[in-house]
C-alpha cells in the first residue's frame, strides 16, 4: 500500500486558502411597463360609471319594493294581550295595515302602543315578506288606589292602569285622599312608593293574605296597615327590619294566648303593642 502523507503536491495544484468561495450573480427583474396618466384616468372614469350603475340599479330596486304589492303589510300579529280590548289593538296595529313594510314606522308604532296605560314595554318586528309581529308586555295590577272618591289600579310601579271595577280580583287597598290620579302616569301623591314597598316586603316574606289588607298611607310617615281589624303603625323607611321586629312581636302575642288592637313600630328597635282581650275569651 502506498503512503501519500509524504506525497508532495506541485505548486500549480495548491490552494492558498481553505474558505469556501461565493459568488453573487446579479439576475435583473422585468420591469412592469408604467400605466400613463391617460390610462389612470380612464380606469377611474370605469369605475365611476360602475358605482354609478350600482346606485341607480339599487334606486330602482328599491322603489320597486316599496311599490310593489308584495311587500303591502296584510296583517299585524298582536301577542301577550290580555287586558287590551280589540279595538285598542285595532289604534294601535290599524295604522299599519296597508303601508309598505320598508316604510312603516316601527318606532312610532313601539311609542303608541306605550302610551297605553295596561303596556308597559311592546317590541316590534318585520316579518317578510308583508306581515308585522308586535310582543306586549302588559302592566300587572298589585294593589288598589282609593282617593276616597274614587278607586284605581296601580302596578308596582306605581302607574295608574285603570279604574277598578267591581268585579276586580282581591287586591290590597292603598288609601291616599285626594291623590291626583292620571291613568299611564306615576303616582307620587302621599305614601303610596312607601305603601307599595311594604306591600313587596309582605309578599316575599310569605304567609300573609294581601287581599284582605288595607294601607293608610296620607303621607310615608303616617303608613299605617290595617289587617283582620289590627292595626299595625310602620311609619316610614328601615321596613325589612320593621316587619322582622313585627313578626317577632306577633308571635309572642300569640304565645301569651292574647290578642292586640295595634301594634306600633315606628320607634327604633322597639315596639309598642296595646293588648286588646285574651285570644280564650
Amino acid at each position: 500500500m502506498r503512503d501519500y502523507k509524504n506525497v508532495r503536491v506541485p505548486r500549480k495544484d495548491r490552494v492558498s486558502s481553505s474558505r469556501t468561495t461565493v459568488k453573487r450573480v446579479t439576475v435583473s427583474r422585468t420591469r412592469k411597463p408604467r400605466q400613463t396618466g391617460a390610462g389612470r384616468v380612464f380606469a377611474r372614469l370605469i369605475g365611476m360609471v360602475f358605482i354609478a350603475a350600482g346606485i341607480v340599479l339599487g334606486w330602482q330596486g328599491y322603489q320597486w319594493a316599496v311599490r310593489s304589492g308584495v311587500f303591502q303589510v296584510r296583517g299585524v300579529d298582536v301577542k301577550g294581550v290580555r287586558q287590551l280590548t280589540e279595538q285598542d289593538i285595532r289604534k294601535i296595529a290599524g295604522v299599519m295595515a296597508g303601508g309598505n313594510i320598508f316604510t312603516v314606522d316601527l318606532d312610532a308604532a313601539a311609542q303608541r302602543a306605550r302610551a297605553h296605560p295596561w303596556v308597559k314595554d311592546v317590541r316590534v318586528h318585520r316579518r317578510m315578506p308583508d306581515r308585522i309581529s308586535m310582543v306586549v308586555t302588559e302592566r300587572v295590577p298589585v294593589a288598589i288606589l282609593d282617593t276616597g272618591k274614587t278607586r284605581h289600579l296601580l302596578d308596582n310601579e306605581s302607574v295608574a292602569i285603570a279604574r277598578a271595577a267591581s268585579e276586580t280580583a282581591p287586591l290590597p287597598l292603598i288609601m291616599v285622599r285626594n291623590a291626583a290620579v292620571t291613568y299611564g302616569d306615576h303616582v307620587r301623591a302621599g305614601g303610596v312608593l312607601a305603601a307599595l314597598e311594604v306591600l313587596a316586603e309582605l309578599s316575599s316574606r310569605g304567609g300573609w293574605d294581601l287581599g284582605s289588607m288595607t294601607i293608610k298611607a296620607d303621607s310615608a310617615d303616617a303608613v299605617t296597615l290595617v289587617y283582620k281589624g289590627r292595626e299595625i303603625r310602620i311609619g316610614s323607611g328601615n321596613y325589612v327590619e320593621k316587619l322582622r321586629r313585627l313578626t317577632e312581636v306577633m308571635a309572642d302575642v300569640r304565645q301569651r294566648k292574647q290578642d292586640f288592637a295595634y301594634i306600633d313600630l315606628r320607634p327604633e328597635r322597639q315596639a309598642a303593642v296595646m293588648v286588646r282581650s285574651s285570644a280564650g275569651r
